[in-house]
């Protein structure tokens, strides 16, 4: 009885590490985790020779789930906390703050004005040529300014 819980070790170690191996191959930070679920059955299995096949089969299953749900449910988190941080291919959103100064101005508020390199359509009121002006709002291709004091 003893070599056939043995024998099972194996087959659960080779199926773990066997996921593993496909994780790096094919990535993707699935197959991850139920290589690990897979390696801890046949720790559990060693501890525990008297378990059922049945037993470990659905313990395998619930522990790989767990982990899988556990991973994505961090991940997730921390996606939407990277998300609401960056400005990658936002440009736009990156002049948020930045100072500038009109260089031409309509009557109906709406010019352009030169941020660094570069000049952007802005839109503000009570502006002028010249006048130092802050960015407070990005819509489209239009920056939405307010005269700095």
């Amino acid at each position: 009885m003893e070599w056939l819980a043995t024998w099972s070790v194996w087959h659960w170690l080779i199926l773990g590490f066997g996921l593993l191996i496909a994780e790096i191959l094919i990535p993707g930070v699935f197959l991850l985790w139920w290589g690990l679920a897979a390696i801890i059955i046949a720790g559990v299995m060693a501890l525990f020779v008297t378990l059922s096949l049945t037993f470990l089969v659905i313990g395998y299953a619930i522990l790989a789930i767990i982990l899988s749900f556990s991973w994505w449910k961090y991940q997730h988190g921390k996606d939407l906390q990277d998300q609401s941080h960056t400005s990658l291919n936002q440009r736009d959103h990156a002049m948020l703050g930045t100072k500038g100064i009109v260089q031409e101005i309509n009557e109906n508020g709406i010019g352009r004005g030169h941020f660094g390199d570069t000049t952007w359509r802005i839109q503000g009121k009570h502006l002028h040529v010249g006048d130092a002006i802050e960015v407070y709002n990005v819509e489209g291709i239009t920056l939405f300014v307010k005269k700095v004091e």
